[in-house]
């Protein structure tokens, strides 16, 4: 966007001035020709618009910036919330730190809140006046207490904070932003507490959010990367929304400086991770294929861009303190030059030799590029943020009524004589039908997939056959694109089918993880989705695999299976144990897996909505262009926020069996039994003891231990067979939005067709026009209303996300 920000804003409350402006003419000219019945009407519709005008230029001269920033394992995301605000004021640690979310608005002066939460074992309360050691100090109380204390306690909510605090972002950073924009920075949870209900509410507001998602760098093992890239597309999932208001952040770039052949290693790193980002997110998004493509990817050492800015500080021991850190952690990125310059003692490094330091820190961590891919991100997404929602708004308070008026009443007025009120009502007669008929076919085009999936469900549950449902409703979806109306949208109502790869994926990962700790014997549960149960139950489940390969279920027993009988007391208390553990194994799995599926529906659900919500926009947008092309004096208008409803209550339920069975059996035991017998050469008087054998029937408990590819594969199937039930929801679902919809449309068209026809009425009794008068006066006056209305409806158009 070559304007800068705040012009952006700028021109759409000048455009929205000059509309007042026009309307005021328009109401003006038209009320010197009209009966005084109609002047309370102008009035009314003068006083709405000009509230709505003050409405919306507040709107547009104080909206709200909100950053949010989230971030792979290890990443230093709470070093870039610092980074932002200039000062340590976020904790930041080897480990997980971000457990609550934390707010941080700007403001002049300094603050914290620590918000009263269920079962806060923390101070809560306000603080005004508070040095950044404080507030860094209290945050960092909380978390690690909210951290430590987490597991005992099941309903310990996770800790929420707001901090007022003049950060950097705004004073510095050269943004130009509207004047009266507040802005704000939500340092957003970790994976492992996106559940949390008090963090999945402040996640919620991150729809109207920039974000900007921090990617571990230094991380060089492939297992890891892997888990890396799926933790990137489990923060973009949770975000919502498209990736193309996500700016991604390399972050620990310095990593690289180290290596003999830098930069080539860095640009081969850099080229290498964006692939695999923008694989990995179009792989398991591909509404969204577009934006990936086109996604933005910088460079940044935040660590080393902050210690730039705190070296710069006036306060000595703050600036001593990140020289000392500069000096052991960031030799690398200070030129040869000047290291030979400086003393070996940093106390000693005078203000001069700092500021070189500062310097070279600064430029080597590309801080200055992120700051302008910043400038750069915000500028073009944030007005398209704002400015569309608060013209909608404008619209559905004054400009729609004002347009309708206009028209209608220039119309009517036209038509009003007696010889043409009976055609025109003869005409408004025929509009109805027409687009009855017009509305009814394109709804039929909308529901036509949808109800054949819900009868080829019908069908199947009767039949009990084996259809894959699944297939049949993205079959039945994709065909939507095969009509005019619904050909631009692609795949962006994949999520419709998609759903049961992401759950897939999301069970898999879970079961992957329980196999490779039994067949290495090994406990090892930290994948993303992991990350996200209940920390308890992801324990207990730990707890149960540990016990499981004390019992010999590990190795070549958990991958292959193994039969077995056991035949002693200790054998069948050992093959019990086994299968009362691996009966356990599905509890302990299913609370972690009820755990992990409440997330991944969750974000499924979302995607589907998201899905929803383009699919009706793209169908108002194309009835709304019918109708206006049927009737296009009448001004139908189907505003998205007073049609698009959709409901997101769906919810899928899914739980597991294990074990295996055992049966008794019988084994014939070999017993020595001691005899004696009386023998010749001792004349039968001695005795001679010998043996003999007998077999003797036991009793034995068998079974067959099922290899952990046979749980798996035995869960696996468990979920398939619930595809059913999730079509049948998904596409009862779909038929009730559909007829929400429908019946919301059908009364916006009634009652402005409805208005009109009063309009019409009321001008053919009151008004009087002769050829001279129409030629003169109406004919004008409704070509000034087309203008007005074309005025209106273009107000801010090119801002609308295509």
């Amino acid at each position: 966007m070559s304007n800068k920000l705040y012009k952006v804003f700028e021109d759409v409350e000048q455009n929205a001035q000059l509309l007042s402006k026009y309307w005021h003419n328009f109401s003006t000219e038209i009320s010197e020709h009209l009966p005084e019945t109609y002047h309370a009407e102008l009035e009314e519709l003068s006083n709405k618009l000009e509230i709505a005008i003050d409405n919306l230029v507040d709107e547009l001269q104080n909206p709200t910036l909100t950053l949010a920033t989230t971030g792979t394992t290890s990443s230093g995301k709470s070093t870039l919330v610092n980074l932002l605000c200039g000062a340590e004021i976020v904790p930041v640690a080897v480990s997980e730190m971000s457990a609550g979310a934390v707010t941080i608005e700007y403001s002049e002066t300094k603050s914290l809140i620590i918000h009263e939460t269920p079962g806060a074992l923390w101070e809560c309360g306000e603080w005004t006046g508070i040095s950044d050691e404080r507030i860094y100090q209290r945050l960092y109380d909380v978390m690690i207490s909210y951290i430590d204390n987490r597991e005992k306690q099941a309903n310990l909510a996770c800790p929420q904070s707001t901090i007022s605090y003049p950060f950097r972002l705004i004073k510095e950073s050269k943004l130009e932003l509207p004047r009266g924009v507040k802005v704000r920075i939500l340092d957003l949870p970790g994976l492992a507490y996106v559940g949390d209900e008090g963090n999945a509410n402040v996640i919620k507001q991150c729809r109207e959010a920039l974000c900007l998602v921090t990617y571990n760098s230094a991380e060089t093992d492939k297992e890891k990367v892997r888990t890396l890239l799926q933790e990137v597309v489990e923060q973009v999932k949770d975000l919502g929304g498209s990736p193309a208001r996500m700016l991604f952040i390399l972050n620990r770039i310095d990593i690289f400086r180290a290596d003999r052949n830098w930069p080539e290693t860095e640009n081969r790193f850099v080229e290498k991770a964006i692939c695999s980002i923008k694989h990995e997110l179009s792989d398991q998004l591909k509404e969204y294929t577009e934006d990936i493509e086109k996604l933005q990817v910088i460079k940044l050492s935040t660590w080393a861009a902050l210690l730039a800015l705190q070296i710069k500080q006036y306060d000595e021991i703050y600036s001593l303190e990140a020289c000392k850190k500069a000096d052991n952690h960031f030799n690398g990125l200070i030129d040869e030059n000047i290291l030979e310059d400086l003393p070996r003692k940093t106390e000693k490094w005078s203000r001069h030799d700092r500021n070189r330091v500062a310097d070279a820190l600064w430029k080597k961590s590309y801080a200055e590029e992120f700051q302008q891919s910043l400038r750069e991100h915000i500028s073009q997404h944030f007005p398209r943020l704002v400015i569309p929602q608060a013209i909608e708004r404008f619209n559905v308070a004054a400009g729609n009524a004002i347009t309708e008026w206009a028209l209608q009443t220039t119309t009517a007025i036209l038509n009003s004589s007696e010889e043409r009120y009976q055609e025109e009502c003869e005409k408004i007669s025929w509009i109805r039908s027409t687009l009855d008929s017009f509305l009814q076919i394109s709804d039929n085009n909308l529901r036509e997939p949808f109800e054949k999936i819900d009868n080829k469900i019908k069908q199947v549950l009767a039949d009990d056959s084996e259809d894959d449902l699944v297939l049949y409703l993205e079959k039945n979806i994709r065909n939507l694109n095969n009509i005019e109306a619904y050909n631009e949208l692609g795949d962006k109502l994949c999520s419709l089918y998609e759903w049961r790869r992401g759950i897939g994926k999301g069970i898999n990962q879970v079961l992957e993880s329980v196999a490779k700790s039994l067949e290495n014997g090994r406990v090892i549960l930290d994948t993303p989705n992991l990350k996200k149960a209940n920390a308890l139950n992801v324990n207990l489940l730990g707890n149960c695999l540990k016990r499981l390969v004390n019992l010999g279920y590990t190795s070549s027993v958990a991958k292959s299976g193994k039969k077995m009988e056991a035949r002693t007391e200790e054998e069948k208390k050992k093959l019990k144990q086994l299968n009362e553990e691996l009966n356990e194994l599905a509890i302990h799995l299913n609370l972690v897996m009820e755990d992990v599926l409440k997330q991944i529906c969750s974000q499924e659900i979302d995607r589907m909505y998201e899905a929803v919500v383009e699919l009706f926009k793209c169908h108002l947008s194309h009835i709304e262009k019918g109708t206006n092309d049927i009737a296009p004096n009448i001004a139908i208008r189907f505003p998205d926020s007073q049609l698009i409803r959709v409901d997101n209550k769906l919810t899928f339920n899914l739980r597991f069996k294990a074990g295996f069975a055992i049966t008794s059996g019988n084994w014939q035991e070999a017993i020595q039994v001691e005899k004696t017998k009386r023998t010749w050469y001792t004349l039968w008087l001695g005795k001679k003891t010998y043996y003999e054998t007998e077999y003797k029937t036991r009793s034995s408990d068998n079974a067959e231990i099922p290899s952990i590819e046979q749980l798996l594969e035995n869960w696996q199937f468990q979920v398939k067979t619930e595809d059913k039930e999730i079509v049948k929801k998904i596409s009862s679902w779909l038929i009730e939005q559909i007829d929400s919809l429908k019946k919301n449309v059908e009364k916006v068209q009634n009652d402005v067709i409805n208005r009109y026809e009063d309009r019409l009425y009321t001008a053919n009794k009151e008004i009087t026009t002769d050829y001279e008068m129409q030629k003169n006066v109406w004919q004008p006056m409704q070509q000034k209303a087309q203008y007005l209305a074309e005025e209106f409806y273009s107000l801010g158009i090119n801002l609308k996300d295509e």
